[in-house]
């Protein structure tokens, strides 16, 4: 509800703000900007999320287990079979998107190659329950206002960027406005989705103690989020990407979000030590 309301508000304050302080071919670009906006923000959010991590849609015959895994889990859950896709990223990600019917579950490369049939399956059932509970599209509303923000901030930047006369002051330009960047993309999604959506899913996640244990196997094998959530190491992998192109740097910036996984394994973490 909190991300509707968000873009509802924000669709309005930019429409009232065109009409008041632009006027003729401007007006007429931004107002046709902002409608396109609002098509891609009803028809096509989880499109345009796929396209911003670079995902890749895969088929039954590539991934039998991650299909089968899935299709099990589907059934399970009686959801919609979804549609399979993997990206290449830095960090140990699965998402899930929700359009209506249509549903896209998107995995990390690595994550996707690394692990076995019930661990997928267990993947599979967290990212589902997700739908069945009525949660997905929340999440794919919060991702994409945050994901639309980050592919603005970079096209405007890039331009800005080229305007710098002297090229070795680019990058550390580019680095210090990623910097700022990263407390805003925070703040924004307290804003539109807050951390009770991970406690939520930890509540379902409890009435399943099957998978949630096999779910807490898949977080011991990964790295763990101490590891990247720290300052130091979080912005050497920014440091990184700057180096790398624009695509990169979008798909380190959706996975640097907060994710149900830091939350899970490390509950997890504590009670295996306990």
């Amino acid at each position: 509800m909190r991300a509707s309301l968000f873009l509802f508000l924000a669709a309005i304050i930019v429409g009232v703000y065109f009409w008041v302080t632009w006027s003729g071919v401007f007006l007429f670009l931004g107002l046709g900007a902002l409608l396109v906006f609002i098509v891609i923000t009803i028809g096509y959010p989880d499109t345009f999320l796929l396209f911003l991590l670079g995902a890749r849609e895969l088929r039954s015959s590539d991934e039998k287990i991650f299909f089968g895994a899935a299709s099990q889990e589907a059934y399970k859950l009686a959801v919609p079979m979804p549609r399979l896709y993997f990206y290449d990223g830095s960090l140990e990600r699965a998402f899930v998107f929700q359009r209506g019917p249509f549903i896209s579950l998107v995995l990390n490369r690595s994550l996707l190659e690394n692990s076995s049939r019930d661990e997928l399956n267990a993947i599979s059932f967290q990212l589902l329950l997700q739908v069945r509970k009525g949660m997905a599209s929340k999440r794919t509303k919060c991702t994409f206002i945050i994901g639309f923000l980050i592919w603005i901030y970079r096209s405007i930047l890039e331009v800005f960027l080229r305007l710098i006369p002297i090229r070795n002051l680019r990058k550390p330009t580019e680095f210090f406005l990623n910097y700022l960047l990263a407390p805003v993309l925070d703040l924004l999604f307290k804003v539109t989705m807050g951390k009770n959506y991970f406690k939520k899913l930890e509540q379902y996640l409890s009435e399943f103690p099957d998978e949630k244990t096999v779910l807490g196997n898949v977080g011991l094998k990964l790295r763990k989020p101490h590891s990247y959530d720290s300052l130091p190491s979080r912005k050497m992998m920014e440091l990184q990407a700057v180096i790398k192109n624009k695509h990169f740097q979008n798909i380190l910036a959706l996975e640097f979000l907060p994710h149900e996984w830091d939350y899970l394994f490390r509950v997890s973490e504590i009670s295996i030590a306990k």
